[in-house]
């Protein structure tokens, strides 16, 4: 598994929020993707969605040299219990992604039997397109944030700010939490319509 920069960093900074000695989250990521791919041949990597109030923080991994376009299957399985759902505005979400079409549908089949849950929990193939966000880490949104809110400070709207990321980003070649820490660090912060 192919794991960035900004996803190693937001792994040891869980790790060492979580207080528990011993735990290795990235090895816990690399077992995970080894036991995925051991049940489903063309698995090609995953996304941790942790969902707490109106935040959304994704940590996603592929295999090296993947294409993220070469998507042909996923599956969403919910890591959280049927009773745990009373905390509705806290989520944690597992979502495989595969190379080839229908490569989950016996996985989905078996983890329901085996939990005990309704198959229509399983949300297969319904994760086709990897959103930039979701590839930027754990900590992405709160510093996408912080830019937009420096560049509307600087007189851009909200559209404005968001389209001015996107484009850093895309101009860049670069994932939208990088142009926003460069937002940050005062690399070309310019006004509305000089950048």
């Amino acid at each position: 598994m192919e794991i960035t920069a900004a996803v190693a960093a937001d792994l040891v900074a869980l790790t060492e929020a979580l207080d528990e000695p011993g735990v290795d989250l990235t090895m816990a990521l690399h077992q995970l993707a080894a036991d995925a791919k051991f049940a489903v041949g063309t698995f090609v990597g995953l996304t941790v969605r942790i969902t707490l109030g109106d935040q959304l923080s994704n940590l996603t991994v592929f295999e090296d040299g993947f294409v993220y376009e070469d998507i042909g299957a996923s599956l969403l399985i919910p890591m959280h219990a049927t009773a745990d759902r009373a905390r509705a505005d806290t989520a944690i979400d597992l979502v495989l992604y595969a190379s080839a079409a229908g490569a989950f549908t016996d996985l989905a089949a078996d983890l329901a039997w085996l939990s005990g849950r309704e198959l229509a929990e399983f949300a297969l193939d319904q994760h086709l397109v990897v959103v930039r966000d979701e590839v930027d880490g754990v900590f992405a949104r709160p510093l996408i944030n912080q830019a937009i809110g420096v560049l509307i400070a600087r007189g851009y709207t909200l559209e404005q700010a968001e389209q001015e990321l996107h484009t850093r980003a895309s101009r860049a070649g670069v994932h939208r939490h990088v142009a926003a820490r460069q937002i940050l660090t005062g690399a070309g912060g310019t006004a509305p319509g000089t950048s």
